[in-house]
């Protein structure tokens, strides 16, 4: 019996593996997020009793509000700068093995957090966490185009954002149980427990195919694809691999660097691409969804006007449904992954920031009007909704619209925009929630609608389509995306091998 072709194949048991195993850093990426939320006030604000050693170590450590947001957002600081550096790594020494070194990183933090005394020490390993997570979350996207097929790579391609909510609704419900000194030391740590076992399932998976066949590994190569295509006949896609490998290594190779593309020194024009993936994750956060995921038991309290002086060993109400918050957003990812196959991208995108600015309406409606059950419901549908377009989209649709060379650059300054975005958002919401109290989200509603324009007239439609043909139509001087010069007709597969999301 003749086997199938592997370009047929969907996910297999072996992808999923492999795509389990470098999520795991992901979901740490998401505990970076979660974990301060609840027990905030317990370190920051010494909220269940005054300072205090137990086993030589302080039971909280005091500071104003302004330096806990410093301490909040140098997480994004450090993902930052391991979004901005993990490319290169990867390119040199493969996908796998950079992961592992990020998990070790994860590791050393998680020591940190065991052993800090002072906010100095907390901002160290925070901002150490962040390089992990960055690393982690850009090196993942690389790795999951790398390996998956085509079919398998629209739903895998979604498991970034579906690994970070996942992070977050683990913090945020093992929170409820570990308020009070020093479980917040053990909650903040658990992220080095992740990354064991990350290392120790990603010794069972391979390297990238494509990286090793860069590297001059063609055996290695294709054990690694036969691993990840089993039973199935490999070797048209193998051929097609080693020729790719052989025109991006030839006297006409071209590998786009960061600087290249922010300096327009590129074969394409990339300028559309450039705007629109950045823009992507500006308005991801200008949402308003990094504040809720930092501070929505803070949120919850100004709309239920629950007192937050009083500290309680038990789980408060504004922390309760903080806990459910990250489960429904957890499932609401899920849905997002499923939606993502059978609806257009652009479609998702558009209705998930206008849903979400309907939302903050009647959020800040609910708190200023005193109608808690109103603003309570609007927080969960605000949420997921975002988890339905606004959360995974931004992740998937660059590398969907970019030539090959430049995949890299362009993920690595649109993570970093967003992890800049994270920074700003988890510094100033809690201030600006003191401040504007129950008309917060009126703002975040303005960035939401703002985002429902901008996507309109310069986001194209990607799902289904060659990767060849959005870089032929799109890649010129920015450009509106609604005229009916840039309708898209579909390429030959001579011309791009990779269709973008056809499952």
């Amino acid at each position: 019996m003749s086997l199938v072709p592997s370009q047929s194949l969907g996910i297999t048991k072996y992808q999923l593996l492999c795509a389990l195993a470098a999520s795991l850093g992901c979901i740490n990426f998401g505990w970076g997020m979660g974990a301060t939320n609840l027990p905030g006030d317990i370190i920051s604000k010494c909220k269940a009793g005054p300072s205090h050693l137990i086993n030589h170590l302080p039971s909280c450590i005091p500071v104003s509000d302004i330096i806990w947001g410093l301490v909040v957002g140098s997480f994004a600081l450090g993902a930052l700068v391991g979004a901005l550096s993990c490319t290169r790594y990867s390119n040199i020494y493969g996908c796998k093995t950079v992961l592992l070194y990020s998990n070790a990183l994860s590791i050393a933090s998680a020591l940190l957090f065991m052993f800090s005394v002072n906010i100095s020490m907390l901002v160290i390993a925070r901002v150490f966490i962040g390089i992990a997570a960055g690393t982690a979350n850009v090196t993942f996207t690389i790795y999951i185009v790398e390996i998956t097929t085509t079919k398998a790579r629209s739903s895998l391609g979604s498991m970034t954002q579906m690994a970070v909510m996942f992070g977050i609704i683990l913090a945020q419900l093992l929170s409820l149980s570990m308020l009070t000194p020093p479980l917040w030391r053990l909650l903040l740590a658990m992220t080095g427990v992740i990354s064991i076992f990350s290392i120790v399932l990603l010794f069972y998976c391979a390297e990238s195919p494509k990286w090793l066949i860069m590297n001059d590994q063609p055996v290695e190569a294709l054990n690694a694809l036969q691993q990840l295509r089993k039973g199935s006949d490999c070797s048209a896609e193998f051929k097609h691999m080693v020729n790719t490998a052989r025109e991006e290594m030839g006297p006409d190779a071209c590998t786009a660097s960061i600087i290249d593309v922010l300096g327009g020194n590129t074969p394409d024009n990339l300028q559309h691409q450039l705007l629109v993936s950045s823009m992507l994750m500006v308005f991801q956060q200008a949402s308003g969804i990094s504040g809720v995921a930092f501070y929505s038991t803070a949120l919850f309290n100004t709309v239920t006007g629950e007192s937050n002086s009083v500290f309680s060993s038990s789980p408060t109400t504004s922390q309760v449904l903080t806990g459910i918050l990250s489960t429904v957003g957890a499932a609401m990812n899920l849905a997002g992954m499923l939606l993502s196959v059978h609806f257009p991208r652009r479609t998702l995108l558009l209705f998930s920031h206008f849903a979400m600015g309907l939302c903050s309406i009647l959020i800040s409606v609910g708190s200023i009007k005193g109608v808690n059950p109103l603003a309570i419901t609007m927080v969960f549908v605000y949420l997921s909704v975002f988890s339905v377009g606004c959360g995974p989209i931004p992740w998937v649709s660059p590398s969907e619209m970019t030539p090959t060379y430049a995949v890299a650059a362009i993920g690595a300054i649109s993570g970093s925009i967003n992890f800049i975005c994270i920074f700003a958002i988890g510094l100033v919401f809690s201030p600006l929630l003191d401040a504007l109290d129950g008309y917060t989200f009126l703002l975040f509603a303005a960035t939401n609608f703002t985002a429902v324009l901008f996507f309109f007239f310069f986001l194209p439609e990607t799902k289904g389509l060659y990767v060849a043909d959005v870089v032929r139509m799109h890649s010129v001087s920015i450009h509106n995306f609604v005229s009916a010069r840039y309708k898209m007709t579909v390429a030959s597969p001579e011309k791009d091998a990779i269709r973008t999301g056809s499952a």
